[in-house]
């Protein structure tokens, strides 16, 4: 369980780690959009200016990105009062990171904690 910064930092760049693998970079990303009750993350990497995104069917084996997102937005929310919708972090080679805070919600995204039964759907469907 994440319950510090820099164990939330740490599970990203064991994210981005997990991404390289083996190949060289300049500098490796981890994006994540952070929902109410998901993650969305995607993964990539520029090596000599070329950018490589093989992230397109790779997906970390366990769900780190994502508890270390919602561990940073929950911190930074009672920290700041402000809430983050996403972060990018970027690994370099030699282990320095740094990492960016996107403060706007995603375009179109209605956050609602409002729960429709099914007893409430079906009666739409009989209208």
């Amino acid at each position: 369980m994440i319950n510090n910064e820099t164990m939330a930092y740490q599970e990203l760049a064991n994210v981005v780690l997990d991404f390289v693998k083996d190949r060289e970079f300049d500098k490796a990303f981890c994006k994540c959009v952070i929902y109410e009750g998901m993650v969305e993350n995607e993964c990539w990497l520029e090596y000599q200016s070329k950018v490589d995104d093989q992230s397109m069917g790779w997906s970390s084996d366990d769900y780190s990105a994502a508890d270390a997102s919602k561990y940073l937005r929950s911190h930074f929310l009672k920290l700041t009062g402000d809430r983050i919708w996403g972060l990018t972090f970027t690994l370099y080679p030699n282990g320095k990171y740094e990492i960016k805070y996107d403060y706007n919600k995603p375009e179109g995204y209605e956050e609602t904690h409002e729960f429709i039964t099914g007893e409430e759907i079906n009666k739409t469907f009989l209208k």
